[in-house]
């Protein structure tokens, strides 16, 4: 065992009295100096009165489910590239694998992020729309998929730009068609009336 002697007992009794005299100054404060307001100092979400969130809150976890579809299905095609190009040739067994882990990961980091891209577009030009208008309805879901497509495929010409923006159009409109019907059908009628 460890065996200390009356003088050494006595030193480290004398150091620690001299650190417990140290007052530290996060202890000592006085509190006036503090604001003392009688409002609540709390950080609403938008949104945060109602039983549905908004298009802003919505936006990253629509990026972060795209992204990971993205990555899944691009992960599926990549392993059946894969497989079909390691079949027809006549290779070791880990050059396979080699090989179709990298179509793997390959394909689904390039699926990934064009999923992901595309749902920032869309998640972005959602959420101006939807501050300028000041309201959530399903035009700005129509505007907003007709703007991805254009956007997005804005390098490629006027032509596949059109073409994205069509599609972009068509896929906006069907998800609004399945999710409300309703309110498609009133805004038909005042914009026609």
């Amino acid at each position: 065992m460890f065996n200390m002697d009356d003088n050494e007992r006595r030193n480290n009794q004398a150091v620690l009295n001299e650190y417990s005299t140290i007052q530290s100054p996060y202890f000592n404060y006085d509190p006036s100096i503090l604001s003392q307001s009688t409002q609540s100092e709390y950080i609403y979400l938008e949104g945060a009165g109602s039983k549905q969130r908004g298009r802003f809150e919505l936006a990253f976890s629509q990026m972060g489910t795209s992204c990971l579809t993205g990555a899944v299905i691009g992960s599926l095609r990549g392993m059946y590239t894969g497989f079909k190009t390691t079949s027809m040739e006549n290779q070791t067994t880990t050059y396979k694998r080699t090989q179709i882990l990298n179509n793997i990961f390959k394909s689904g980091a390039r699926l990934a992020n064009t999923f992901g891209t595309i749902a920032v577009f869309y998640s972005g030009i959602g959420v101006i729309l939807q501050k300028t208008r000041d309201c959530e309805d399903e035009l700005n879901t129509i505007i907003a998929g007709t703007g991805t497509g254009m956007l997005y495929k804005s390098t490629g010409g006027l032509r596949r730009c059109g073409i994205a923006g069509v599609i972009g159009f068509g896929l906006a409109t069907t998800y609004s068609l399945i999710t409300s019907r309703e309110k498609i059908k009133e805004i038909g009628k005042s914009l026609f009336s």
